[in-house]
């Protein structure tokens, strides 16, 4: 299991679940969006990593989403990522 964080545009970074898998990890991310902004959509996950964390922007451009678990375990399952949630 490796920690998810959501990295406000202040640099300030929320804990926001403890995840094994990159489908776990865009579950969570969505589940956090819809509780704190309901009605933003998002369109597209851009995904990079950085600093030894992956980074996930899902379209604030200045917050983001940042896992440390590995890139390959993100995109390592061949599972459509996207078909976990609504």
């Amino acid at each position: 299991m490796a920690k998810l964080w959501f990295q406000r545009s202040n640099g300030e970074e929320v804990f926001i679940a403890d995840c094994a898998t990159g489908k776990e990890v865009s579950v969570e991310v969505h589940k956090y969006l819809d509780k704190v902004n309901p009605s933003f959509k998002s369109y597209y996950t851009r995904v990079w990593e950085e600093n030894g964390r992956v980074m996930l922007d899902v379209g604030s451009w200045s917050e983001f989403f940042a896992w440390e678990g590995k890139i390959n375990d993100y995109f390592g399952s061949g599972e459509d990522i996207k078909s976990s949630y609504k």
